[in-house]
């Protein structure tokens, strides 16, 4: 059960709405460039795609751009950060907008062609609850991209995040970055 304690600036707190606007800081674009990330996620024009935990939107716009014929859903715990998603969107058509618990999402089973998972991971109370849910609302031959950096106080190194993935039924398709800033993207697991 979530309360007020459950949002806060620091390790194990669900980033706050009313601090948003330090997670759309242009210097972001030196460690996360939303045109890279995208980039690396290989998706197609009409691509269905889930950005989990989309915060204020700092990959939103790149993602819709990426998708023209496709559709982005944007999921967010919090409205206040689903309304600045959707003002930073207000020139896509193609985008729908849900509040959501990333462990329990409302989403029909294999429905999205890729979903995205930035920074958000190490802020949920039950990480593999979370993966799970992607890989049930991913589609057979989908990816799940998860960016993680250093700067984040929820960081999770690859490796555990590869071993939360493979409880999943989750794999490792391809890999980015550094160890303290890392993309990677995950696919169902062999024999699904």
């Amino acid at each position: 059960m979530l309360t007020s304690d459950s949002f806060g600036m620091g390790k194990g707190k669900i980033y706050p709405a009313h601090a948003a606007s330090h997670l759309l800081n242009p210097l972001r674009f030196l460690v996360q460039p939303p045109r890279r990330v995208i980039r690396q996620m290989d998706l197609s024009p009409d691509h269905q795609v889930l950005e989990v935990g989309c915060g204020p939107g700092w990959f939103s716009k790149e993602l819709a751009a990426a998708v023209p014929q496709g559709h982005l859903t944007i999921s967010d715990l919090q409205q206040g950060m689903l309304e600045i998603a959707s003002v930073r969107l207000n020139n896509f058509g193609n985008f729908t907008v849900v509040q959501a618990d990333a462990c329990s999402m409302p989403f029909g089973d294999d429905q999205f062609d890729a979903i995205l998972l930035s920074s958000v991971l190490g802020e949920l109370p039950d990480k593999n609850r979370c993966l799970k849910e992607c890989a049930r609302v991913l589609s057979p031959s989908g990816k799940v991209t998860v960016v993680e950096t250093r700067r984040d106080s929820d960081f999770i190194p690859q490796r555990e995040l590869i071993h939360l993935a493979q409880s999943a039924g989750l794999e490792v398709c391809a890999r980015y970055g550094t160890r303290w800033e890392y993309r990677v993207n995950l696919r169902h697991a062999s024999g699904r």
